[in-house]
């Protein structure tokens, strides 16, 4: 029974911790080992102060679960942010190239000066391309590995088509500049609508994860009978599996509330 109460607690934090089943992907994640340290101290902060509190083992070893889950969601949401950030200033790339495009400039010229005027991510690609340009094989392979480099489905459309600018040149770029901008702050446009009409399905998600353990936490703290309940082999079955399913419950409403990746260009 404690055999099956570990591997129902370690399902838990996969699914927690990496955001898919175990089963669904067999590429491990990658994870930093400042976020594993964090997600140890609040597994061992979590059990000792719910233990202090309930004063029951097995409860308080779920409760830290829970809790070691805390900075891979932290770190995730980074992540995502930082994304999310970049990819809203493509559009105006795009619209500081067009200038520099229409002013004489060339291609790879006015992607470099409107890199810089953006700033932030872009400075580095700046430097990549200006490095390439300099250095390397040209521009196009510059945008080729910092399409390699970013592995996202609106990066690979950007940069794709400056490379068959590029390579075709002629007075049709800034047209096709002009469709490709048009196109990118659309689907930014609607991304973020449908992004913010599924925050609601998020927070009822997380309030669900949190709500039976706020419960079971206080009926052992207000019953002492309880307590001692889940000190035997039956309550710990019943934790464990408790702790796997509202895991699985609220990886599934994730799921669920999340926005469909656009495939990938030329991979």
């Amino acid at each position: 029974m404690r055999g099956l109460t570990a591997l129902a607690a370690a399902g838990a934090v996969w699914v927690l911790v990496v955001g898919d089943l175990p089963f669904e992907k067999f590429r491990l994640p990658t994870i930093r080992l400042r976020v594993i340290v964090a997600a140890v101290g609040a597994w061992l902060l979590g059990a000792i102060v719910a233990f202090g509190l309930l004063g029951t083992a097995m409860p308080a070893i779920a409760i830290g679960i829970l809790c070691s889950a805390v900075p891979a969601r932290i770190e995730l949401s980074r992540g995502e942010r930082k994304l999310h950030e970049r990819t809203d200033r493509w559009p105006d790339l795009i619209t500081h190239m067009r200038s520099s495009v229409g002013a004489g400039a060339t291609l790879p010229d006015a992607f470099i000066d409107a890199a810089d005027r953006v700033g932030g991510d872009y400075a580095r690609f700046r430097d990549v391309v200006r490095h390439e340009i300099t250095y390397g094989a040209g521009f196009e392979v510059a945008l080729a590995q910092l399409r390699s480099e970013l592995e996202d489905p609106i990066a690979d459309r950007v940069l794709a088509t400056l490379a068959i600018a590029q390579r075709t040149g002629g007075h049709r770029v800034g047209d096709v500049l002009a469709a490709i901008g048009g196109s990118v702050a659309d689907e930014i446009r609607l991304r973020k609508a449908h992004d913010a009409a599924l925050t609601e399905q998020r927070w009822t998600a997380t309030v669900a994860l949190v709500a039976p353990w706020a419960l079971l936490s206080l009926s052992i703290a207000t019953n002492p009978q309880a307590a001692s309940a889940f000190d035997t082999t039956e309550g710990m079955v019943v934790v464990g599996a408790g702790l796997g399913a509202t895991g699985l419950g609220w990886i599934l409403a994730k799921r669920a509330s999340r926005l469909s990746a656009a495939p990938r260009l030329f991979t």
